[in-house]
């Protein structure tokens, strides 16, 4: 395969992964709100994190890596800087996956009005917009690169 083409998949990847990942913020602070349906809102939105967006972000990561090799980019600043950024995003993926899998088990032990699950709740998401914040930047490095 050429540069071209894995470049395409790289972005495809990148809308997939991430688009799911916005959208799982979405789920959480919309429609868990509702009783009646937020296990099956935190158990849906920790299904797609495992399925979809862990594994497109570490795709991400390879095709992005072998898009570089082709493209002679390896060398380059802006692309030393987006590799070492995807590591503190792989972090904080990690402990935003954390966070959830907590929120759910204080969803089963306490009600989604305790003060102990909405704090649970709040520290399980503030991993998750340092993620996308490293995404945004690494974006940026892809598109300007400075």
């Amino acid at each position: 395969m050429n540069y071209t083409a894995f470049k395409f998949a790289h972005v495809l990847i990148a809308i997939v992964a991430l688009g799911t990942g916005a959208a799982l913020s979405v789920m959480l602070t919309f429609f868990a709100r509702d009783r009646t349906h937020r296990s099956f809102v935190l158990s849906t939105v920790r299904r797609l994190l495992y399925c979809v967006v862990m594994p497109g972000y570490v795709l991400m990561l390879a095709t992005g890596m072998w898009t570089a090799h082709l493209g002679g980019l390896l060398d380059a600043h802006w692309a030393e800087a987006a590799m070492n950024l995807w590591g503190v995003g792989a972090i904080l993926i990690v402990l935003a996956a954390v966070g959830l899998h907590r929120e759910i088990t204080s969803n089963s032990t306490a009600p989604s009005s305790s003060r102990g699950h909405r704090r649970t709740a709040l520290l399980g998401r503030f991993p998750a917009v340092g993620a996308g914040i490293v995404i945004l930047i690494m974006i940026y490095l892809m598109i300007f690169k400075p």
